[in-house]
């Protein structure tokens, strides 16, 4: 991590991961199944994690001889290691050191390479044998039988048919990658004998040692031969020479697969023998567990192979079966397999038909029945689990198998039948069972996503039908089958997830059910935890329990916190089924708050469990997300808060401890923030919190902590954080990959917390400027890009805004389990205080075109981005806080002295991108009136300044005229006088420049849906000056071209003298807007006319404003007004003479050409022109013109000299006749 030293790295995390022992902390997280190799640095075992199917290898890597600088460079290797993921790489799991020793824990990656450099030297340069040999895809991947019989290995590899002895081990033996052997390491661990209960198992085993003992030394050839069959050595042909077919029915192996595995064999090269497939036998392994006495001397694994199919009665087809199950495995060179089973009609009719005839047997209580339908269940698993083919052939041959139905009927009624419940062999039956079953829920046709037919119908139906059989055995006596209740929740855990990943239908159907008529099944679940079992711990002095026993004693307990869990739990990225759990969830909070219940303390005591604990938190996590009272009641816990405590510090040896640190410390944010006052001793943790904060390299547990970091924070928490720290730490934590297990509190995201830390800090007052050292910080850079990432943004953004239209697809939706829509808040606000302090920094990355910040905030206006805002947890009430924050910072180039070449290029940017048809389109559909003065107040802007800006304003009011037409009147109608003001500038604006085509919906907007002008009327009446005045100056410039608004002003009572009023306002900026609106009336006033003689009066008092704007808008309006008859009215009001006094002494140049220009219209009328040539008009002007002419030649001629001649021109009596 950034600025921390090396020792300081090995230091911190003995703190954080290495604090328990790590000798224990190996054992009780993992079997440790058998050494696969030794070299110079220490040994590698295979191993499994336990309660899991996980298949790891585990190298022990031993400190002693070596230098501190060599565990240094060790360490960083490992953590180097952690980081790395990729299809190609061997994965770094989990990592331990103890005293003596460093254990690295590794996903297990079958085969080894250095067999082939010890055989050849060096490796074939061919592309495809080196990506078969180090990818980790199983259907790619090629095994070490593979590998015998690829061009490049035949004919270099000497084959054993005798142990080298333990060094050597066996290196041609395929091992199943860990993707494949998972199914397998289930099953195996299902059909463990627990504590050799089964006798009748104990004597097959037995036998079986005895016949290949005796075998063995009675004819060695046989028994070499079968040796080398089972190193998976021999020619695949002799496998398929033992299904040999009955008199009754011909082998069905070799009736369906034989083309099939012929083309497949094919493939290879010619003349060579595909490599058979390798399965470790688990009888064999169940009996050398529980019979070490009986394993045999030689090195390597007896298989029931050994066995004399031969003697066997003609009937018995056990072998074929078997065969099946090899061959539904995916071996690589058996793909092709599966799918010929799954869409062959015979084998799917002889499944159904094994099922009802041994499923008959069973029910009778016939041994025979149980022995033939075990190999068919597991046939049937490992069909199942193969993912073969796909969901619509899979679904198919279900259903064609009878499948789920005669697994649940069979279910039923064992459970029904006492007598069947007596054999033997019924737990043995029931585990293989309930096998089938949990593949079936776990078959992607049960996703609605991949549903095939009625394939979610009849998953619902087989669903509650499983519930009705599970609700049924929870509830029978405690002591009474143990092991079929675990596999049983272990089906139910899947069916759960199965279902989360449904749609809001199918999920709360399934979730609701157990809250009626399923009560049975969380009733036992819930009972199930209450029971008494053997105790975690032994106090001193007791007895000790052996391991087996002790493993026995919490499987129960484990299925059952498991499955409360999955019952529980929100899973991430799928809010469809939060609601329905939330219910459950709330149901089971209900029941921990009452004083008599005894599952509080149950659940509270099991933190400490090193099993347990894991399942117990995210349950206790899911309940105080929906009840306050069981905060509170968590809060007056002393025992739980400790332990809570302790996982935090990693005190609390548990196997899962970064994910149980993790829900730790998201349950104890959730405790500060529904608890007024904090526990006793929270205030303590801080320290702690941060010191995980700034120096875990797990970034669950970064972020985790950075979420309750700033709940302490907001609580008066103090911890001391260096900016050069929590710098360092977000930037680690945003660059790292991160896995998401765990909604944090509130359906926050999974940077939400770190991002609102990071604000908390930016803006807290005494610690000095933070700001610029964050800005010139790498975290700030990266940051925008893990944004951008969690936008989904193209890499392209730029080139993609430009093209964006309102018809365009919709985008990907963002990832909103890594950043919510408060997370993009909380950025969004860090960014609003970073410009604040920094402008000059917003500017350098908003001038910058296609600029990862600006491609960012023109996507968050996008309608197609927005949409999904909408649909998100918490969307629609944080969009206006991220719109509003988008056009804060947009506007930060128009409040500064910028240079005009650069404000130019943002202005291109925002208009290329339609950032003005997204503010309108943001306005009219997403925010609430009172909060979109802003974006209206940036549109304005835009439209303003950029003509295409404003051409693409209109262009959407036009593509959405309803809406866009009731928003725009509610918006010039309300109560916001900035509001309307900004919109009546904009609507100006558009009728000066575009034609009048484009003006019919401003017409619209101001008579109103009645056409009764109530809008015109409204804002005419405005109490504010700036309403008033931009409401007359729009009105002047639709009176240019509009006729039926001139009509309305007619027609309409009372309309004409508001506009009239506005003369003689007290405002200088109404009276200017009025008289600009009066005067374009009279232009070609038509039948208008004769009504505008009442404007006479006030527009000749004009002419003596101080205002020479509104003295210069009189003149020309009473210019106009001449040819429209009212010269008797003009001559009235001396207005003759008051324009003529105007335009011989007004002090400005314009007022005076307005007055001349009016002069010349008015002199056509004869009266008027009398009282012109009364006044001596004609020597007034001349003096006028001849001041023009003794201005010095270097000054301009005033416009008003020309007007002035033609006018003395007009006024002479020669032209008069």
């Amino acid at each position: 991590m950034c600025g921390t030293v090396p020792g300081a790295v090995a230091l911190h995390h003995h703190l954080y991961l290495l604090l328990r022992d790590p000798e224990i902390s190996v054992m009780e997280k993992y079997h440790v199944l058998e050494m696969i190799g030794e070299g110079s640095f220490g040994r590698v075992y295979k191993g499994r994690r336990k309660y899991s199917a996980q298949v790891v290898a585990l190298k022990f890597i031993p400190k002693l001889g070596r230098s501190d600088k060599e565990l240094r460079n060790l360490q960083r290797e490992i953590e180097i290691m952690q980081g790395l993921r990729h299809p190609n790489i061997v994965h770094m799991l989990d990592s331990f050191e103890t005293d003596k020793e460093v254990v690295v824990v590794t996903d297990y990656a079958e085969g080894e390479l250095f067999q082939i450099l010890e055989d050849d030297g060096k490796l074939p340069e061919e592309q495809n044998f080196l990506q078969g040999l180090l990818t980790k895809d199983p259907r790619q991947r090629l095994s070490w039988p593979d590998l015998l019989h690829h061009p490049f290995i035949a004919g270099r590899v000497t084959i054993l048919t005798e142990s080298a002895g333990p060094d050597l081990g066996t290196p041609f033996t395929s091992r199943l990658p860990p993707e494949l052997q998972v199914l397998k390491d289930q099953q195996a661990h299902r059909l463990a004998p627990k504590g050799n209960r089964s006798r009748i198992l104990r004597q097959a085993y037995r036998h079986m040692a005895e016949e290949a003992k005796q075998k063995k030394h009675q004819n060695p050839g046989p028994a070499l031969e079968q040796e080398d069959r089972t190193s998976k050595v021999a020619s695949g042909t002799a496998s398929l020479t033992r299904l040999k077919a009955t008199p009754q029915e011909p082998s069905l192996l070799t009736g369906v697969l034989g083309s099939e595995m012929k083309s497949s064999w094919a493939e290879w090269r010619a003349g060579e023998a595909p490599p058979a497939p390798c399965r470790e036998n688990w009888i064999t392994q169940d009996c050398e567990q529980a019979f070490p006495e009986l394993r045999p001397e030689v090195v390597g694994q007896q298989s029931l192979d050994a066995v004399d199919l031969e003697n066997e009665e003609p009937g018995n087809d056990d072998a074929e079966w078997r065969h099946l199950l090899e061959t539904t495995e995916p071996v690589p060179v058996q793909l092709k397999a599966p799918l010929a089973l799954l869409c062959n009609p015979d084998f799917c009719q002889r499944i159904q038909s094994q099922l009802h005839e041994a499923g008959g047997q069973i029910l009778k209580g016939v041994l025979e029945g149980a022995s033939h339908i075990l190999p068919v269940l597991r046939v049937l698993s490992s069909l199942l689990s193969s993912r073969g083919g796909d969901s619509v052939s899979l679904y198919s041959f279900c259903r064609g198998a009878g499948l789920p139905w005669l697994l649940l009927s069979l279910l039923r009624h064992s459970q029904e039948s006492s007598s069947i419940q007596q054999q033997r062999w019924y737990g043995t039956f029931l585990r293989d069972l309930m096998a089938v079953i949990q593949a079936y829920f776990a078959c992607t046709f049960n996703l609605e996503r991949s549903q095939t037919g009625d394939s979610l119908q009849v998953f619902q139906e087989a669903a509650n039908l499983f519930l009705e059989l599970l609700g049924k055995l929870l509830a029978q006596p405690d002591d009474s089958e143990q092991t079929l209740r675990r596999d049983s929740l272990m089906c139910f855990t899947v069916l759960c997830e199965a279902m989360d990943g449904n749609s809001w239908t199918i999920s709360r159907a399934f979730y609701s059910s157990l809250m009626t008529t399923q009560r049975a099944v969380l009733d036992g679940l819930l009972h199930g935890l209450t029971v008494p079992q053997l105790p975690f711990h032994s106090p001193p002095g007791a007895p000790e329990v052996s391991q087996l026993l002790r493993e026995q004693s919490e499987d129960l307990p484990g299925a059952l916190s498991s499955a409360l869990a999955a019952l529980c739990t929100a899973p991430v990225g799928l809010p469809g089924c939060w609601e329905a759990k939330a219910q459950i969830s709330r149901h089971l909070a209900n029941q921990l708050t009452e004083d008599s219940n005894q599952l509080r303390s149950s659940l509270i005591s099991g933190l400490q469990h090193p099993i347990l604990c894991l399942h117990l938190l995210k349950v206790l996590y899911s309940c105080c997300h929906v009840s306050e009272p069981l905060c509170c009641l968590l809060g007056r816990e002393p025992l739980a808060l400790e332990s809570l405590w302790k996982l935090v510090q990693g005190k609390v040896k548990v196997v899962d401890w970064e994910e149980s640190a993790e829900v730790a410390l998201y349950l104890l944010s959730l405790l500060v923030l529904h608890l007024q006052d904090m526990p006793s001793g929270m205030e303590k943790l801080g320290s702690e919190v941060a010191t995980v904060f700034t120096h875990s390299h797990v970034v669950s547990l970064v972020s985790a902590a950075a979420c309750l970091l700033g709940q302490l924070g907001q609580q008066g928490v103090t911890f001391d954080l260096q900016p050069v720290e929590w710098i360092a730490a977000a930037t680690y934590a945003l660059s790292a990959p991160a896995e998401v297990r765990l909604t944090p509190p509130g359906g926050c995201g999974f940077y939400d917390g770190l991002l609102m830390l990071l604000l908390q800090l930016l803006t807290q007052q005494g610690k000095g400027n933070p700001v610029r050292v964050v800005a010139s910080s790498e975290m700030w850079t990266v940051l925008w890009h893990r944004f951008s990432m969690v936008l989904r943004l193209p890499e392209e953004a730029s080139v993609q805004e430009e093209e964006l239209s309102l018809s365009s697809p919709q985008s990907p939706e963002p990832d909103w389990t890594l950043i919510s829509p408060q997370g993009m808040a909380a950025l969004l606000g860090l960014a609003m205080a970073t410009f604040t302090q920094e402008p000059q920094l917003c500017l350098s990355h908003l001038s910058q075109r296609g600029s990862i910040l600006m491609s960012t905030l023109k996507h968050l206006l996008s309608p197609s981005f927005l949409h999904h805002l909408t649909q998100a947890p918490q969307g629609p009430e944080f969009l206006p806080v991220v719109v509003l924050s988008v056009c804060q910072l947009l506007c930060f180039p128009f409040a500064l002295d910028v240079d005009a070449d650069l404000l130019e290029g943002v202005l291109a940017d925002l208009t290329d991108s339609e950032v003005t048809a997204h503010l309108l389109q943001v306005c009219c559909h997403h925010l609430p009136l009172t909060q979109a003065e802003l974006p209206i107040s940036l549109l304005t802007r835009l439209a303003l300044s950029e003509p295409p800006s404003l051409n693409q304003f209109v262009s959407t009011v036009a593509a959405c005229p309803t809406t866009t037409i009731s928003f725009l009147s509610a918006a010039l109608l309300g109560d916001q006088p900035l509001l309307t003001s900004d919109l009546l500038s904009l609507l100006a604006h558009t009728a000066r420049v575009l034609s009048p085509s484009h003006l019919s919906f401003i017409q619209e907007l101001l008579a109103g849906p009645d056409e009764s002008c109530r809008p015109l009327r409204s804002l005419l009446g405005h109490p504010e000056n700036s309403v008033r005045a931009r409401t007359y100056g729009l009105l002047g410039h639709l009176l240019q071209h509009s006729g039926a608004l001139r009509g309305a002003l007619q027609s309409q009572l009372g309309l004409l003298n508001l506009l009239l009023l506005g003369l003689g306002d007290k405002d200088p900026a109404v009276r200017r807007g009025a008289s600009f609106a009066v005067g374009n009336a009279a232009y070609q006033a038509g039948p208008l006319g004769p009504a505008l003689a009442a404007a006479v009066p006030g527009m000749t008092q004009l002419l003596g404003d101080p205002q020479a704007g509104i003295r210069r808008n009189a003149a020309s309006a009473l210019g106009n007004l001449g040819p429209e008859g009212l010269g008797d009215e003009l001559v009235r009001c001396q207005v003759p003479q008051r324009l003529l006094e105007v335009a011989c002494g007004d002090p400005q140049p314009n007022v005076k050409e307005a007055a001349l220009v009016a002069l010349r219209s008015l002199q056509q009328e004869p009266c008027i022109h009398q009282v012109l040539v009364s006044l001596g008009a004609s020597e007034k002007l001349a003096l006028l013109s001849l001041g023009n002419q003794l201005l010095p030649r270097s000054s301009p001629r005033p416009a008003s000299t020309k007007h002035c001649r033609k006018l003395i021109h007009l006024l002479r009596p020669t032209h008069n006749t």
